[in-house]
Order: structure tokens, then C-alpha cells, then sequence
């Protein structure tokens, strides 16, 4: 299950929990496609993945070669990790190696992604980011 959006700016927030098929990672990719905002610059990502365990490798390969396409869209993209899943922390940090895009990175603590990504969104961006992962729960 997942949730994309690009309520203002640049911000394109994303949230997955589990199970992800590779069908849903399909879809999911279309729908990022669909609203990221391609016309006002480059995208600012935020993905909250803290509702995500273990990935099929299928998917994990399908969607580093959907993340290679990105790159050249993506300004930041913070991905946001529970500690409860330490194989999918070591499944992320390989495919974002793989996307050999250094504006890309993994983060298990809120505050960290948050900083890291603000250093690049307005005002607006960063009010609505901390709202999105205030809505947290494990359930989309």
C-alpha cells in the first residue's frame, strides 16, 4: 500500500508500508510520475518507508531502474527507515548505491532526514513535510 503526493512546492511525499508486490511497486511508480512536479524544478523527496519490512529482490531491482530514470529529476530524495527492519535498511542502502545518485539517501532517524532535506525547501515545503511525517502510521 502507498501514498504519493505533491501538496505544494517541489515536496513530493511518499509513504509504502508492507507488502510491497511488484505490480504495487508498477503502480506506485506511475502515480510518482504522474505528480511530480517537473515544472517548477527539481524535485524534493520524501519518502517514509518506516511502515516497509523486507522486499521481494524483484521489486528492489524494478525500482532502482525506475529510480536510475528519476535521477535527473531529483534534487534530494530522504528515504526514512524503521530500525525494526535492519535486511530492509541493507536492501535500501544497496539500491540507492546502485542508483548512483549521491542526492539520494537512507536515514533511521526523523530529525535527520528532516534537516537534511530542509536544507533545500521553502519555508512552505518544510511546514508541509513535517506535517506528512507527523501522519505516520502503519497503515496507508
Amino acid at each position: 500500500m502507498f501514498h504519493v503526493a505533491n501538496p505544494v512546492g517541489r515536496l513530493l511525499e511518499i509513504r509504502v508500508v508492507s507488502p510491497l508486490t511488484l505490480y504495487d511497486a508498477m503502480t506506485l511508480f506511475k502515480r510518482i510520475y504522474r505528480v511530480m512536479p517537473r515544472d517548477r524544478g527539481l524535485a524534493c523527496v520524501i519518502a517514509d518507508l518506516r511502515g516497509l519490512r523486507l522486499v521481494d529482490p524483484e521489486v528492489v531491482d524494478l525500482v532502482t531502474g525506475y529510480m536510475r530514470m528519476d535521477n535527473p529529476y531529483v534534487e534530494r530524495n530522504a528515504f526514512l527507515l524503521s530500525d525494526a527492519s535492519a535486511l530492509l535498511v541493507m536492501q535500501s542502502e544497496r539500491l540507492l548505491k546502485q542508483t548512483g545518485a549521491p542526492s539520494r539517501r537512507t536515514f533511521r532517524v526523523r530529525e535527520e532526514a528532516e534537516a537534511w532535506i530542509a536544507e533545500v525547501l521553502t519555508a512552505e515545503e518544510r511546514s508541509r513535510m513535517h506535517a506528512f511525517l507527523d501522519e505516520h502510521t502503519d497503515e496507508v
